[in-house]
């Protein structure tokens, strides 16, 4: 073909000799989808040139890999394609591999994302890492950038996080530097925390905190340590200060929008229109008597009787 981008049939060995794959090549990536997830594939090679470069520009970092999209149908093809026989868990909608310049995907995505936005937040954890040059940084930190970076939306994540700020049953900070908690609704909670806690730092030290914390862990200086210099403080007193935030505001957001209140708020709204109707219902049944009288004394006039007169 003769766009930039071309698809080839091949067989691939994921699950059996007969196990077909197709390939998509662009400049800089190639899409290896199984028989379900083609149609996935294709969509994402179409934008993928651009997504790349945007994540690239956001991060500021240059890097010409080749990278590897593997696109499942389902969680067995998953496994197969990161190379292990442990099930994949079935919120999981991709995985980064910056070792190896791979992303493996799931062409439904999970329940917050599609397929698309998951392969820019895998997009970013490759290139993140990268730009730190591999040094460590919490696991909060490399997960909420990601979130950042990808501009996900927010509802889902937001929804989650002013639960627990509503209820004060936030994850401590310091749990999430190592590893998220495997199962839901935790892990949620721990993406979303993640979120919105790089987001108050980005809005903290806009436009270069965490920019410039990044930086600073690239140059070999210790996580801990660079943040304290980039935000003045350490990593718990600002989140202490950022969760205090999202509190005051959390708990009242949660609960204008929490379903107890959505259903009080509908149930006034139908019985205002209920009550407005059968208003309107009494006032057309007084009309329509008022009417019926009108003809009553309008047919009486033709045998003499003065209206006035009658009773």
């Amino acid at each position: 073909m003769t766009t930039w981008w071309r698809i080839i049939g091949v067989l691939a060995l994921f699950a059996s000799p007969a196990a077909r794959a197709e390939v998509l090549e662009t400049p800089h990536f190639r899409f290896v989808a199984d028989e379900g997830a083609r149609g996935a594939a294709e969509r994402l090679a179409r934008v993928a040139e651009d997504k790349r470069a945007y994540v690239l520009g956001f991060l500021g970092v240059h890097d010409d890999r080749r990278v590897e999209v593997r696109v499942a149908s389902d969680e067995e093809a998953m496994s197969r394609m990161v190379g292990t026989s442990r099930p994949v868990r079935e919120w999981v909608a991709g995985m980064a591999f910056p070792d190896r310049a791979l992303i493996v995907l799931s062409a439904r995505g999970n329940e917050v994302f599609h397929a698309s936005d998951t392969f820019e937040h895998e997009l970013a954890h490759l290139f993140l890492d990268a730009a730190l040059r591999g040094r460590r940084v919490p696991r909060w930190f490399h997960e909420g950038v990601a979130m950042l970076v990808a501009s996900e939306g927010v509802g889902e994540r937001l929804k989650t996080a002013l639960g627990a700020a509503a209820t004060g049953s936030w994850l401590p900070i310091e749990d999430l530097a190592d590893r998220f908690p495997a199962d839901p609704p935790a892990v949620h909670l721990a993406y979303a925390q993640a979120m919105l806690f790089v987001r108050h730092l980005h809005r903290a030290a806009a436009p270069a905190g965490v920019s410039a914390l990044i930086t600073e862990v690239a140059s070999g200086i210790p996580f801990d340590t660079a943040f304290e210099h980039v935000f003045g403080a350490p990593v718990g007193e600002v989140w202490e200060r950022a969760a205090s935030e999202m509190d005051r505001t959390g708990s009242l957001l949660w609960f204008l929008t929490s379903a107890a209140v959505l259903w009080v708020v509908i149930t006034a709204l139908f019985l205002y229109v209920y009550t407005r109707k059968r208003r309107r219902a009494a006032l057309q049944r007084e009309a329509w008597a008022i009417q019926e009288e009108l003809a009553r004394l309008e047919a009486l006039r033709p045998s003499g009787v003065n209206p006035d007169e009658v009773q």
